[in-house]
């Protein structure tokens, strides 16, 4: 009897997550600017505000959940994808919108948090943030 709820429980789990479709979801450009001009090659790290730290989960980057360095325009791009950053936009066939508050942060040499921006992110959204470093 416990190995057909076994093999049951695998055959349901492997039913539901090939009813997932893992994607990008989102993508969020961070334009890096120092002095008023673009900064290239800036490392800039991703927080998902999980609703516990908020922004003081961003005063250490070890905390990032990802990061990307800026390109000659002084540009990130993250592509938020699911299920790590957004929930799954379609599962079993049925749509869902999925929202969440990201934090992009830089930090100086010493490892202090010298620049960032909130921002919120839906399911399918393309935006274009500023971040100053300071």
């Amino acid at each position: 009897m416990k190995k057909i709820n076994l093999i049951l429980a695998a055959l349901v789990a492997v039913a539901m997550t090939s009813c997932v479709k893992f994607k990008t979801e989102a993508t969020v450009d961070v334009e890096v600017t120092k002095a008023g001009k673009p900064a290239a090659g800036v490392v800039v790290y991703k927080f998902k505000d999980n609703g516990l730290g908020g922004e003081g989960l961003t005063q250490y980057k070890s905390n990032a959940t990802g990061n990307e360095t800026t390109d000659g325009g002084g540009v990130a791009r993250f592509e938020l994808k699911s299920p790590d950053d957004l929930d799954p936009s379609d599962v079993a066939g049925v749509e869902n919108k999925d929202q969440a508050t990201f934090f992009f942060c830089t930090y100086d040499a010493e490892g202090t948090r010298n620049g960032i921006v909130t921002v919120g992110v839906k399911t399918g959204d393309k935006k274009t943030v500023k971040l100053t470093i300071e």
